[in-house]
Formats: C-alpha cells, structure tokens, sequence
C-alpha cells in the first residue's frame, strides 16, 4: 500500500453543487467519508457523478468504483449533463473502476466471454471486495476524491463484518491522506440495524428524498451530520437541471 500523506491543506472540499456547499460553510472537510442514504430517484445518482467531477474542476484526482451501474451508462449520464470527463481520464486525473461486471461475468454466453482477452477476462474475474480494496489502498495523489456507487451491493453480497472492515478502511486512509469518499447506500433495502451502523462509521450522512405533492414532484435532502461543522436543522430542497444539481445559493439559516 502506497499512500501519499499531505496535511498541508486543510480548507474545505466542494460537494460539486454550489448551493450545497454554501449550506455547509464552505464544502467537505477534508478526510471526510460522506454516507448518502438515498431513495431510488431522489437525485443521489446524479450527485455521486457531480461530485466526482466538482472535485476534477478543482484540480483533484478522482476515481469512481461502480459495482451497480455498467461504466459506460456512467460516462453517457456525465456527458448527457455536459460534464467533459474524457478529457481527465486521458489525462490520468479520473479513473472508473468497473466492478460490475464481474458481477455476471460467470453468466454471460461462452461466445461473449471468448471475444475477451485473457487479461481482460482475468481482470473481470476478481472479488469485487478485493478489487475494492485493492482500489481504496492505491495512491491516488495528494488531492483527490473516490466515490463507492454503492455498497448496497457489498451489503447484500457479504458477511457485515466484512463491509464493516472496508468501510473503515475508508475512513482510515480518508483521515490520513485528506481524500474525501463519498459512499451510496440505497434507502429501503436494508435493515435498520445496517443503515445504523453505516451512519455510525461515516463522518457526514445526507439524506435525499423524493415526494410527490399534487402534480408537482419534489426533490430535497437533509444533512444528517458533517464532521466539524454545524449544519442546517432542516431539509433542502434542490432542482435537478441541464447542469445537475441546483440548491439556491442565499446565506444558510441555521
């Protein structure tokens, strides 16, 4: 494990969403593992790729590890809201992790498995919790941000002690290097004992909901809690726009 320590800079990390980040002060402290608890179409999806490129404008690395969604459904939804992420991955400044795949790998017809390379194969063919650590554990440079998309999967596929020990192996490297991690986990799949448990490990929790009034759906969160910081007491609404995420931008009322 090659882990770059740099506690020269400790000013707040942007979210990727202005309006959020005003809420809070400023943005993330650094170190943070950032718990998402989010209903399916609350908006939580679309955060997850805005902060990963929030952080890329700001000059950090990044990488994204996706065990729910294909890497190039993940590209197509940043390109759709014109987040240019091409550019950062030639440049060496973004990474997708696809652990995915592997997922079905065993499953997919013979004539599919054999238009793979063996290296290909051999790659597709890893634990997902070892390729997870393996990603966790690499160094990803002085300034940067990952994001876990989700661990809903990790919680449905392994033993608890054994998501617990990623979790806070997150948090370990997260407070060492100054990296923020942001984690999704979906709400309504779990018991409470485990969605408890995850809050407990995470330095912040936001929650995002969706709700229906009249006609009109709403989108909105709350910030459960944010290491360091003093957040709003009540929920937030947001719009989801041609740009992403969109909260108002006015002086937080505490």
């Amino acid at each position: 494990m090659d882990i770059n320590f740099d506690k020269s800079e400790n000013a707040l990390m942007t979210t990727g969403v202005l309006g959020l980040d005003v809420q809070m002060g400023g943005g993330i402290p650094p170190g943070t593992t950032l718990l998402l608890l989010a209903e399916s179409g609350a908006g939580a999806e679309i955060f997850t790729k805005q902060f990963m490129y929030g952080g890329l404008l700001k000059g950090e690395n990044a990488f994204y590890f996706s065990s729910d969604h294909s890497i190039s459904e993940i590209r197509g939804d940043m390109d759709h809201f014109g987040w240019d992420i091409e550019k950062y991955e030639q440049s060496g400044n973004a990474e997708f992790i696809d652990s995915y795949t592997p997922r079905f790998i065993n499953i997919l017809p013979l004539e599919l498995q054999s238009k793979m390379s063996p290296k290909e194969f051999l790659k597709h063919t890893t634990d997902p919790l070892s390729q997870l650590k393996n990603t966790i554990t690499q160094n990803h440079g002085p300034k940067y941000r990952g994001v876990l998309d989700s661990i809903s999967y990790f919680l449905r596929t392994y033993d608890m002690n054994s998501v617990i020990e990623v979790i806070e192996l997150i948090s370990s490297i997260g407070k060492i290097t100054g990296g923020i991690h942001l984690v999704l986990v979906g709400a309504g799949l779990h018991d409470d004992i485990t969605v408890n448990t995850m809050k407990y490990l995470a330095d912040g929790v936001i929650e995002f909901y969706v709700k229906e009034r009249g006609s009109q759906i709403e989108h909105g969160l709350v910030i459960r809690k944010m290491r360091g910081l003093l957040v709003p007491n009540r929920s937030i609404s947001f719009e989801i726009t041609a740009k992403g995420l969109e909260l108002e931008t006015t002086t937080r009322v505490l």
